[in-house]
C-alpha cells in the first residue's frame, strides 16, 4: 500500500490509467502564479510564474527549448520500508513533444518525506506548454533489497563469451 498526502485538495490523485497498467500517473500541480523552478540551457537558475488562459480557467508552464524545470506534484509519499518509488517519463510526452525525465528513471526513497518534484527536460526545439493537471510521469511501487558490498582481491572470472559492453551482445 502506498499512502499519499496531498499538499492542497485540489491536487490530482496519482491513479493507474488501465486495470492491467504497471504504473500510475502523477500529475503536474501548478496553480496560477506559482513559481517553479527552472535551469536555462546555459544553467542559469531561475523561478518561472504559472500563468492562466484569459479566461483563467487553466493554469501553466512554458518550458523553452533545452530547459530543465523541476514540476510539482503537490504530493508527499509515504513509501513503505523495504520499498521505494520509481519514477519513468510519459512514453507519449517523450515520443510526440519532447519532454524526458532528467535523470532517466527517478527514485524516490522510502525515507523521503518531503514534496515531490518531476524534474523534466524540454528536448524539442519547440516550448512545451505543462497544464496544471496534465499526466506528466508515471511511479512504480517497487520492493527493493540492500545488497551486501564485499570489496574482493581477485578480478571477477569471465561468465560467458561476451567481450565488454556497449553494444557487445549485437542487435539481433
Amino acid at each position: 500500500m502506498l499512502n499519499i498526502y496531498k499538499i492542497d485538495t485540489k491536487v490530482q490523485t496519482p491513479r493507474y490509467g488501465t486495470a492491467d497498467a504497471a504504473c500510475f500517473d502523477i500529475a503536474a500541480h501548478i496553480p496560477y502564479m506559482s513559481s517553479v523552478k527552472a535551469y536555462t540551457k546555459t544553467n542559469e537558475q531561475v523561478e518561472m510564474l504559472a500563468v492562466a488562459n484569459a479566461e483563467e480557467t487553466e493554469s501553466y508552464i512554458e518550458i523553452p527549448s533545452e530547459w530543465r524545470v523541476l514540476i510539482p506534484t503537490g504530493l508527499i509519499l509515504d513509501i513503505p520500508s523495504g520499498h521505494c518509488v520509481k519514477i519513468y517519463p510519459r512514453s507519449g510526452l517523450s515520443t510526440k513533444q519532447g519532454i524526458n525525465l532528467i535523470n532517466s528513471v527517478g527514485i524516490v526513497d522510502a525515507d523521503y518525506v518531503d514534496p515531490v518534484y518531476i524534474p523534466v527536460y524540454n528536448n524539442s526545439q519547440n516550448k512545451i506548454k505543462i497544464k496544471n493537471g496534465d499526466r506528466i510521469a508515471q511511479g512504480e511501487l517497487v520492493a527493493v533489497s540492500q545488497a551486501e558490498i564485499t570489496v574482493v582481491g581477485e578480478r571477477p572470472s569471465q561468465k560467458t563469451n561476451r567481450s565488454g559492453g556497449f553494444g557487445s551482445t549485437g542487435l539481433q
